[in-house]
């Protein structure tokens, strides 16, 4: 089943055009890349996504909801399944982990036991630390591990590795992946590491002069005879 399936999508600001029409399609347990360069539209395409900001054109279709007819509460109901983690994060300074955790449990009215969160995320170590005090890497694996504390059947992630060193990457990838396995939920993330991309997407989107040029698998593009992801992303995206 498809979680997401968009349509002609059509974004505006002011004369600006950001999204010309995109067309794009989601299933169940896939992981998908969206790249382009900045200001291509990546960020306002997410945000739609997330039900957070309307769009001008075309259909969005959200877990079998078009979420552009659905009443507020109908909407909300959309919203409780999905989970976003963002770039730079920012929480409470004078919280904890443990209790940042505890905190998000009770606002999600989740089942999930922050014991078993922590144990997950290797955050037991952490679990006394105030967050402001934590390095970029386990504040990144601290918000994934809320995100996961409601048990979304999408998961957003925008530029989650940006600024983390190749082992915290790793073992973020590796949250990442399990959580897709385990759950068979759905990965939609930005990057521009386009290692990344061919490594652990199963499917590339790329948004260039506000149209998705190519939305393909990546074992498809690699077939076209590009030796890697990043040459295909060069070869296509100019200054």
């Amino acid at each position: 089943m498809n979680v997401i399936e968009v349509n002609n999508l059509k974004k505006s600001y002011g004369s600006k055009n950001v999204l010309k029409g995109i067309d794009f399609q989601a299933g169940e347990g896939e992981v998908i890349g969206v790249i382009g360069k900045n200001g291509a539209g990546k960020s306002t395409f997410l945000e739609i996504l997330m039900t957070i900001k309307q769009y001008d054109a075309g259909h969005v279709v959200v877990m079998e909801e078009d979420i552009k007819s659905l009443s507020l509460n109908k909407l909300e109901q959309v919203r409780k399944n999905i989970s976003v983690v963002l770039q730079p994060t920012q929480f409470y300074a004078n919280l904890k982990v443990e209790e940042l955790l505890k905190l998000f449990k009770a606002y999600y009215e989740s089942p999930v036991e922050v014991k078993k969160i922590m144990a997950d995320f290797k955050l037991e170590p952490h679990r006394k630390k105030y967050f402001d005090k934590l390095s970029g890497g386990w504040k990144q694996i601290v918000s994934l591990a809320i995100a996961f504390l409601s048990e979304p059947k999408l998961l957003i992630l925008d530029e989650p590795t940006t600024g983390l060193d190749p082992h915290m990457r790793n073992i973020l990838w590796s949250y990442i992946t399990n959580y897709n396995k385990q759950t068979g939920g759905t990965v939609i993330l930005t990057t521009h590491n386009m290692d990344e991309i061919e490594l652990y997407c199963d499917k590339v989107l790329l948004i260039n002069n506000g149209v998705n040029e190519v939305f393909d698998t990546t074992e498809g593009i690699l077939k076209e005879g590009y030796k890697s992801i990043h040459e295909f992303y060069l070869s296509k995206v100019t200054i």
